[in-house]
């Protein structure tokens, strides 16, 4: 006997319009596909924005749910990316059921043509998308020479506004600590003792971008983006491993009712 899936759904409601409603039209976007947007919309937009690539969607299995449900997808170029060519790679992630699917993650690669790109002329470009950063880095340091510039940071709430660096502790930076959230295809859920992560899963909205040198040190070859909000993530996350359990916890009462039905033994 199967649980219904609405029946499990309908529980979460009140939950699923709250995570829901992170979504804000102020939120920081790439190529127009924002966090919190509704994941059919972002596809559509992803397909607009890159027409000549394909499209490659990483689907998992759920409980009480036939078809397999979509976590993230790709945008890629067919054919190996050659040094010189000008190509994207952009990967938007989706949050899952019971939750409205919308994006809590978005990635994107771009590749300049030939040498590259001015350092001046793209850092002028995104800070004039993103506004003044939070951070510039070299490495680890922070930086104020624009020629060393290798990463730039916009730390912000869910609503889009600018938020404060959190202060160190020691020589421990709590934003080192997200940036391995950033590595997990799914929402997380799980909970971590450590203040670093506690703090990472309830304050980081942000944007990230990194810079690739050129052979010509005026140049940048590549940028790497990144936007991610690990409270909405986490949110969502922890409204699907809760669903999952108590479908699970159903699908055992279930059986165990099934088997008391069962007439007594001969023996």
């Amino acid at each position: 006997m199967r649980l219904s899936p609405r029946s499990c759904i309908g529980a979460f409601a009140a939950l699923v319009v709250f995570i829901a409603g992170t979504a804000a039209a102020g939120m920081p976007d790439i190529l127009g596909i924002q966090l919190g947007m509704p994941a059919r919309e972002a596809y559509a937009k992803l397909q607009a924005q890159i027409p000549k690539n394909p499209i490659q969607v990483t689907s998992i299995n759920l409980p009480t749910i036939e078809k397999q449900v979509i976590s993230s997808f790709q945008s890629a170029p067919k054919q190996t990316i050659a040094m010189g060519d000008e190509a994207d790679i952009m990967t938007v992630y989706v949050t899952l059921p019971p939750n409205k699917q919308a994006v809590w993650r978005i990635d994107r690669e771009h590749f300049f043509p030939d040498k590259g790109i001015p350092k001046k002329t793209l850092l002028a470009s995104v800070r004039e998308k993103y506004g003044k950063e939070s951070r510039a880095t070299y490495g680890k340091p922070t930086t104020t020479d624009e020629s060393q510039i290798v990463s730039l940071l916009w730390l912000m709430d869910e609503q889009g506004r600018p938020a404060t660096l959190p202060p160190r502790v020691g020589m421990t930076d709590p934003l080192s600590s997200c940036g391995s959230e950033m590595n997990v295809e799914s929402p997380p859920a799980m909970t971590f003792a450590s203040a670093d992560y506690k703090w990472c899963q309830s304050n980081y909205t942000a944007v990230t971008v990194s810079f690739m040198n050129s052979e010509l040190p005026e140049l940048y070859s590549r940028m790497i983006v990144g936007i991610v909000s690990l409270p909405f993530a986490r949110r969502a996350g922890e409204a699907t491993l809760k669903w999952k359990q108590e479908i699970a916890e159903g699908q055992h009462k279930q059986e165990l009712e099934k088997a008391k039905q069962q007439e007594k033994p001969k023996l």
